[in-house]
């Protein structure tokens, strides 16, 4: 699941927050304060690629030994591969847009109060933003939020082609624009789907931004 609060230790200060009318730029704005109140359980969001890496090597150095795989952000295929889970439908629950409010945490009825013109599921969640991260069913392998609550940014660098070689290429570290996956509290119906994909600068900080982490298997 994403990462929540308590487990992210952050300087970066500066997202582009929903106002109630509008997205604007907060400079005061940070993962502590994205604009409404959230647990500690909830997303972190309000943090960009850059920050992300940063809590990786961070983590990374935590590992006790330098034989112990280490953490990452997932690369795009491995994101979509897992977000689903087996099945050929555009959510992995399968065709109904009701269903959405039992799988995850997008637009509904709940979020008719950020803006009633926008298209929005008819039935309800019961959050406006962000929930606690779990709240709702997994996908098949046991995975949650995957399509919704936040966006989630990947390792690969924007791309027209979705799985192209440069997934591991030493370009990634040049790129200045980074893949993000899935959608948010902020997601409208036709959003919350596994080929959901879209991008944003590397230091991007916008209040449905995310991030979960993957971690190799060791043979």
């Amino acid at each position: 699941m994403p990462f929540s609060q308590k487990r992210l230790d952050s300087q970066g200060k500066g997202c582009e927050i929903f106002n109630g009318k509008t997205w604007v730029n907060d400079a005061n704005a940070d993962w502590q304060n994205p604009g409404f109140r959230q647990t500690e359980n909830d997303p972190v969001v309000c943090v960009s690629w850059s920050d992300a890496q940063k809590y990786i090597a961070w983590l990374n150095s935590k590992l006790r030994r330098t034989t112990e795989t280490a953490y990452r952000l997932p690369t795009e295929a491995e994101w979509e591969y897992a977000a689903r889970a087996g099945t050929v439908t555009a959510a992995y629950w399968g065709t109904n847009p009701q269903d959405q409010c039992q799988y995850e945490n997008a637009r509904d009825e709940s979020a008719r109060l950020l803006d009633p013109k926008i298209d929005h599921a008819s039935c309800t969640d019961g959050y406006v933003h962000t929930a606690p991260v779990g709240s709702f069913r997994p996908n098949p392998w046991g995975l949650y939020d995957m399509l919704g609550n936040a966006t989630q940014w990947v390792q690969d660098c924007v791309d027209v082609e979705y799985y192209s070689p440069p997934n591991l290429s030493s370009k990634l570290d040049a790129c200045k624009s980074r893949t993000l996956r899935g959608t948010s509290w902020a997601g409208v119906p036709v959003a919350v789907r596994s080929a959901m994909r879209g991008g944003g600068a590397a230091n991007s900080r916008v209040s449905d931004f995310g991030f979960r982490l993957a971690r190799s298997i060791q043979h």
